[in-house]
């Protein structure tokens, strides 16, 4: 055997590092996008919320605490459950 070990012990590192990388880039993605699903069910939740104030219903603050737990959290429950 050479001193670099041999062709398929190269070819396997290098097919590990670039899983690794793989994986890396796309844990970052999934964060990004979890942000972004946060950001939308806040943004949502405080239209909504606004939309409802003027009527006499509960407070802004707990029509959108409301609203934007459950869109975010309905969601997730239907995408866990079709796995």
């Amino acid at each position: 055997m050479s001193k670099g070990g041999s062709w398929n012990e190269r070819e396997a590192r290098a097919t590990s590092e670039v899983a690794r990388r793989a994986i890396r880039r796309l844990d970052f993605l999934e964060w990004a996008i979890l942000g972004v699903a946060v950001a939308m069910a806040v943004g949502g939740g405080a239209l909504v919320a606004w939309i409802l104030a003027g009527s006499g219903n509960p407070s802004f603050r707990t029509v959108w605490l409301i609203t934007s737990a459950v869109l975010l959290v309905v969601p997730g429950i239907v995408v866990f459950t079709k796995q």
